[in-house]
């Protein structure tokens, strides 16, 4: 391919340019692949954290637990025991929770933990309806148990005091019976089938990362929660009734009854799943560099194309071609910048490292323009539509919600400066072929007898 070809065909200029766009998506994708495994090294990190401390924490409960045995016949008509577990959930569950957080930093990643002052206080009904009217057979009242589950027991710092009926208990780690939860602290009591209302309340020390729930276990549950937490994520299957944020804390309060829940009040056996729905808070951090990141990247192709038609309609309009070579030096400049928002925003906000990456690549491409046409004037072009564009995508970034009705009317208006900037361009002469102007095509027609 001669010299010359390339710098009066605009058709073959536009066709290279096309490739190189195309061919730059490959770099985009290593850089997201590189996203994600700094993405990977920070859940490690996180993760070797709160393995040591206590991981997000569900707590469930209290369950009460009572065997019924009867004898059944089996195949040869011998008579065995066999003992059914009855469960049974409080009438009422009031749970208050005073979270303390702190954040740890594990390398260069920070860390969200919590210790948390939790206080239970639940009241069982009718409990001997509850076991008759599902078991049939010997009540033993002796071995019944509570269980509250724990996601982590590893959380636990201290059991201020855990009482029945105002009977000091002395729980231990573990289930006694069935399979019901992954992890719990069970103790077994002596009910009375003759009192009508028990009462059991439960004041710990739990440490956990990220997140706090709780189970709604009772026909009524209300729980209260406050922090000195300025940002935090209210999540699972309900939102609070009130909340509060201010700051520098938080309270929020829930009030969930039976029939918000898909669990009944007492069954038999494991063949119920407690903690199928639970709700709680999230200490979020307020960065999360790797997301934004990901989301700046998938406006790569359209960064990299805007750019190289803003050099193609400069090459148009001053008449100063610009090299293959040229277009691919700039758009690997273009990809760089996603490099260098990544490593930076892990030292600094995410804002902060926006405007340094797209303050060095505008500066880059500039000085770049202004070594190759020699002409001051073009650099400051080139650098002004490089800001418009940084400026645009940090817009979209923000306005998460907004962005696809704010990305398609800028593409709109981009699009129609271009059109505007080059309609008065003779895109025949510049590609080597003549036209005809429409006076004289007019002309030629009116002569040829065959028109």
């Amino acid at each position: 391919m001669r010299e010359s070809t390339l710098k009066t065909s605009v058709l073959l200029r536009v066709v290279l340019i096309g490739v190189l766009a195309i061919i730059l998506l490959i770099p985009t994708l290593f850089v997201g692949l590189l996203v994600s495994d700094r993405q990977a090294s920070r859940a490690f990190a996180v993760r070797e954290v709160t393995d040591k401390w206590g991981t997000a924490q569900t707590i469930v409960g209290p369950i009460l637990t009572i065997p019924v045995t009867r004898l059944v016949k089996n195949k040869e008509g011998e008579l065995h025991p066999h003992t059914r577990l009855v469960r049974i959930l409080p009438e009422r569950l009031d749970v208050k929770a005073d979270i303390a957080p702190e954040i740890r930093q594990r390398g260069i990643y920070d860390v969200a933990l919590y210790t948390s002052r939790l206080n239970f206080e639940a009241d069982f009904d009718s409990i001997q309806r509850h076991v008759e009217s599902l078991a049939k057979g010997d009540i033993d009242w002796d071995k019944a148990t509570v269980t509250v589950g724990i996601t982590d027991l590893k959380g636990i710092r201290e059991i201020h005091s855990m009482m029945w009926n105002g009977r000091p208990l002395s729980p231990e780690p573990g289930l006694r019976a069935g399979q019901l939860l992954p992890s719990a602290l069970t103790v077994q009591i002596g009910l009375s089938p003759e009192k009508g209302q028990h009462h059991f309340s439960l004041d710990l020390d739990l440490r956990g990362s990220e997140e706090l729930r709780v189970v709604p276990s009772a026909r009524e549950t209300k729980v209260n929660a406050n922090s000195p937490w300025a940002d935090p994520s209210f999540v699972g299957d309900f939102l609070p009734e009130n909340r509060q944020l201010t700051s520098d804390s938080f309270t929020a309060s829930w009030h969930i009854l039976e029939f918000n829940r898909n669990l009944p009040q007492s069954w038999v056996g494991d063949e119920q799943n407690p903690m199928a729905s639970s709700f709680g808070v999230k200490l979020l951090l307020p960065v999360d560099e790797y997301q934004k990141t990901f989301r700046a990247l998938k406006y790569a192709i359209m960064f990299i194309a805007l750019t190289f038609l803003a050099f193609f309609v400069l090459d148009v309009l001053t008449k100063t071609p610009f090299h293959p070579v040229h277009y691919t030096l700039i758009g690997l400049a273009l990809i760089l910048f996603y490099v260098l928002l990544l490593s930076v925003s892990e030292y600094l906000t995410f804002n902060t490292s926006y405007g340094i990456s797209s303050a060095s690549i505008i500066l880059l491409i500039a000085s770049y323009t202004r070594g190759i046409t020699r002409q001051t004037g073009m650099s400051i072009k080139v650098g002004t539509h490089l800001s418009v564009l940084y400026g645009f995508l940090f817009v979209l970034l923000q306005l998460e919600d907004y962005a696809l009705l704010l990305g398609s009317l800028g593409l709109f208006v981009i699009l129609g400066i271009v059109m505007y900037m080059t309609r008065r361009v003779d895109w025949f002469s510049l590609g080597g072929i003549t036209a005809t102007p429409p006076q004289n095509l007019a002309a030629s027609m009116a002569k040829d007898p065959r028109t």
